[in-house]
């Protein structure tokens, strides 16, 4: 017997595979990384005539990796080595990039990349809310109320030190804010790092996803009209994605750890190199 599909049942509908749905999880990345590699020239080589356009196709990189990280987020079998993982390329790109900033000074030029500091963040949220809401099932007052104090204190590690700019050593403030992640100065802020969570919170509900993007980038184009408006286009290799890890392997889990830092320098010092 042919079992019926109710349009009441959660996520009946858009559990059937759609004929568009052709990109794995590792041709996405190859697809971000490509991306992200054209908007780094434009960052890097804008002072020797890198058109803008580079800048314009680097916009859906943000969402396309932060949708991946919460699809590696669900699958994964430790959270916590995934969040030591994201936490270790996070301080490994502030230390690198203090030297190179001290030793390779440039008045073009500003080392302010370092995505792994807002996925950090957004896994953070993930965990937490996944917590919050097993707790609220539960009826677990106590545990739901550490959840909510797990997220607030992300919150004040990044506003303390501003608030205490007058007291604190300055050298003491600004190592706060570098090199422990938080919500309020990682790399696009809160609201970039939410996007992640949201991508976690509707996974299984694809269009819900593609929304997250067109709705980012609606408000972005409604309040400032800043090319950001563009990561709205994400929306469309989201729909695209099959729900498959896809080829790559162990290559292809880690990569990006290596070739996201690699590249950024690699950029930063040959143009520093012809800027002098």
């Amino acid at each position: 017997m042919r079992h019926k599909i109710s349009v009441f049942e959660p996520n009946a509908i858009e559990s059937q595979k759609k004929g568009w749905e052709i990109f794995s999880g590792f041709e996405l990345k190859i697809a971000g990384i490509v991306l992200m590699v054209l908007d780094h020239l434009h960052e890097m080589f804008y002072v020797f005539g890198a058109p803008g356009w580079l800048n314009w196709l680097g916009r859906p990189v943000a969402p396309i990796f932060l949708f991946l990280c919460a699809e590696g987020y669900h699958y994964t079998r430790s959270k916590a080595r995934y969040m030591a993982l994201l936490f270790a390329g996070f301080e490994f790109m502030n230390v690198v990039s203090g030297i190179l900033t001290f030793s390779m000074r440039s008045d073009d030029l500003a080392l302010i990349n370092n995505i792994f500091g807002t996925l950090l963040v957004s896994v953070l949220y993930m965990t937490l809310s996944d917590v919050l809401r097993g707790a609220a099932r539960e009826k677990k007052k106590g545990r739901a109320a550490l959840a909510l104090l797990g997220m607030i204190v992300p919150f004040a590690v990044g506003i303390v030190p501003f608030l205490m700019i007058d007291t604190m050593p300055v050298w003491l403030c600004m190592a706060v804010l570098r090199y422990i992640p938080n919500p309020i100065v990682v790399e696009g802020g809160f609201l970039l790092a939410l996007m992640g969570v949201l991508f976690h919170i509707f996974r299984g509900r694809r269009f819900a996803q593609a929304a997250v993007p067109l709705v980012y980038g609606l408000i972005i184009f409604l309040t400032s009209k800043n090319v950001e408006w563009l990561m709205a286009s994400a929306a469309i290799p989201i729909l695209m994605y099959n729900g498959k890890r896809g080829a790559g392997g162990v290559f292809g889990k880690y990569f990006f750890y290596v070739f996201y830092p690699a590249h950024i320098y690699l950029f930063y010092i040959i143009s520093w190199c012809l800027s002098n």
